[in-house]
């Protein structure tokens, strides 16, 4: 493994469980998963590639995050933690989420995001 990918891995090994516990998730059974591969395996050349995916089985308690290694070593700690962040918000709201239609996708990661950001400033202790 790219030296690089091994610190974005160790980075999301270590913050995960605080966020997790921060979240209340602590009894969902969360797993990464580390990929060297953009998502659907294409190089693009945008500037915009999907960094991480969150799968759940909600009912069981259970989550996949996939994390794009390629994708993820182009952004700063701060930023790969706060995706961290967001995708353990899909894991939050995944029971909600399983009955939003596709076609309302875009309103789901606004929702999800804006959730991850509440949370991101409480936890840092920002006002805005």
């Amino acid at each position: 493994m790219k030296a690089q990918y091994t610190q974005v891995s160790d980075l999301i090994e270590a913050r995960s469980p605080i966020w997790e516990e921060r979240l209340g998730l602590s009894d969902f059974e969360i797993e990464h998963a580390f990929l060297d591969a953009f998502e659907g395996g294409d190089d693009s050349g945008t500037d915009f590639y999907t960094t991480a995916t969150c799968e759940t089985r909600w009912n069981y308690f259970q989550a996949k995050i996939k994390w794009y290694l390629p994708s993820a070593v182009r952004i700063d700690p701060q930023h790969l933690e706060q995706t961290l962040v967001h995708e353990l918000c899909h894991v939050l709201l995944a029971s909600e989420q399983a009955d939003i239609p596709d076609k309302h996708s875009e309103k789901m990661e606004l929702a999800t995001e804006r959730a991850a950001k509440a949370f991101w400033n409480a936890y840092k202790g920002r006002k805005k």
